[in-house]
């Protein structure tokens, strides 16, 4: 992955991050990793666990940003959070798995579009 996309990719996530914050979410953890890969966000919403996939983009000449979520990227993500719920003895929580999209455009701007329990 090149420099720019991987500055790209964390911007994106401190976007998100700040907008959910800001709209009463609590952070639990940021990029967790276990040897099934990495979820960008895990935060609680009242007493649901929600796990965030964060995609940006600069445009959308090779689809939306939502659109990179698949079937394989799904299960991953699903895989992970039965790692980190069983880690952390919160396996009766209710969870929800959102995506966020973030599009950057070149005046600087960022637009977010928060999809809640997507799959």
């Amino acid at each position: 992955m090149s420099f720019y996309r991987r500055r790209l990719g964390a911007a994106g996530e401190e976007v998100a991050l700040s907008y959910l914050l800001k709209q009463g979410y609590r952070l639990l953890e940021k990029n967790y990793r276990c040897r099934f890969g990495e979820i960008d966000l895990i935060v609680e919403d009242g007493k649901t666990v929600v796990f965030i996939e964060v995609k940006t983009r600069s445009s959308c000449l090779f689809g939306l940003p939502q659109e990179a979520v698949g079937c394989s990227k799904q299960t991953k993500i699903r895989r992970l959070a039965q790692n980190f719920l069983l880690s952390r003895g919160l396996e009766e929580k209710p969870v929800r798995f959102d995506v966020i999209a973030v599009l950057y455009s070149k005046t600087g701007d960022f637009d977010i579009e928060h999809l809640k329990g997507v799959f």
